[in-house]
């Protein structure tokens, strides 16, 4: 199965997708601070990156270039995790060549469907 890397301050919403996504049967590392993130990507591996766009004293921005960008993570899918205005999220992940983008504050129950969506068989 694929694995994921979360990649969120936000520390219970991490353990809960992390639980459910491991029980879905997915190979789950995760991420709750800015330092060394690019390092473990390298090592990692991650065929689908969640990210927190609203990650403090991080620049977004910066990271979305690098790992779209570089060819060892071209293959990876990357899904922004938002809450709030989704049009604002979509528009800024349409500008960002994001592949998708899950509204935590929706509930995170659909959140392994969703995935299913990025996964090559």
């Amino acid at each position: 199965m694929a694995k994921v890397m979360i990649f969120d301050h936000e520390l219970m919403d991490v353990i809960a997708m992390e639980k459910m996504l491991v029980e879905a049967g997915y190979e789950v590392v995760t991420l709750t601070g800015p330092y060394g993130v690019l390092a473990k990507f390298d090592f990692e591996k991650p065929d689908i990156l969640l990210f927190n766009l609203d990650m403090p004293n991080f620049d977004t921005d910066v990271l979305l270039d690098t790992v779209i960008h570089a060819p060892q993570t071209r293959n990876m899918a990357v899904i922004a995790l938002a809450t709030g205005d989704v049009q604002a999220v979509e528009e800024y992940c349409k500008s960002q060549n994001v592949h998708g983008f899950f509204m935590k504050d929706q509930g995170l129950d659909s959140l392994v469907a969703y995935l299913a969506n990025f996964i090559k068989p």
